[in-house]
C-alpha cells in the first residue's frame, strides 16, 4: 500500500492510498529513467532520427505523448525568444537555458521556427476538436525537422 499527495480541482491536498494493480497502473518509477532533455536537445540540433528514437523511448517510460508535446513547444518557444532577444536577462531566462536555445538557432531559419510553431498551435487544437492525434502530431512534426 502507498500513499500519493495530488490536488483536487480547486487546489486542496488530497492523500490517495494505491494498492496492487493501482500501483502497477501509474509507473512512476519506469518514468524517473527518461531525460526528457535528451529530446528537446535532438530537436534543438535538428537531429530527427534521434529525435524520433527518444520520443518512442519517452513514450515506452510511461510519459503520455501530450506531455512530450508541450516539451517540444517549450523548446520552439525557448528558440524564438532566444532568436528575438541579445540576452538572457532580457528574455528573462536561466543563462544555461538562453545560450543552449541561442547555440540551437544556427539549425533553423526564423520563418522554420515560426512555421513549426504555427504548426503546433494549429495541430494541438486540431486534436482537441477529434480531428488528430497528439501522439500522430508529435510523430509527424519530429519526422518533419
Amino acid at each position: 500500500m502507498n500513499e500519493f499527495f495530488q490536488q483536487d480541482i480547486f487546489g486542496n491536498v488530497v492523500k490517495v492510498v494505491l494498492e496492487g494493480e493501482e500501483i502497477d497502473a501509474i509507473g512512476p518509477q519506469a518514468r524517473s529513467d527518461f531525460n526528457i532533455f535528451a529530446l528537446t536537445d535532438a530537436i534543438g540540433a535538428r537531429k530527427k532520427r534521434d529525435a524520433w528514437v527518444l520520443y518512442q523511448k519517452a513514450l515506452a517510460s510511461g510519459m503520455v505523448a501530450e506531455e512530450v508535446f508541450f516539451k517540444l513547444v517549450w523548446q520552439v518557444k525557448t528558440m524564438l525568444i532566444a532568436n528575438s532577444t541579445s540576452s538572457a536577462i532580457e528574455a528573462d531566462m536561466k543563462p544555461f537555458t538562453y545560450n543552449k536555445a541561442k547555440s540551437f538557432l544556427k539549425n533553423f531559419s526564423t520563418s522554420e521556427l515560426q512555421n513549426l510553431s504555427k504548426d503546433l498551435v494549429l495541430g494541438y487544437h486540431q486534436a482537441r476538436r477529434g480531428e488528430g492525434e497528439i501522439e500522430t502530431l508529435v510523430e509527424k512534426t519530429l519526422l518533419k525537422l
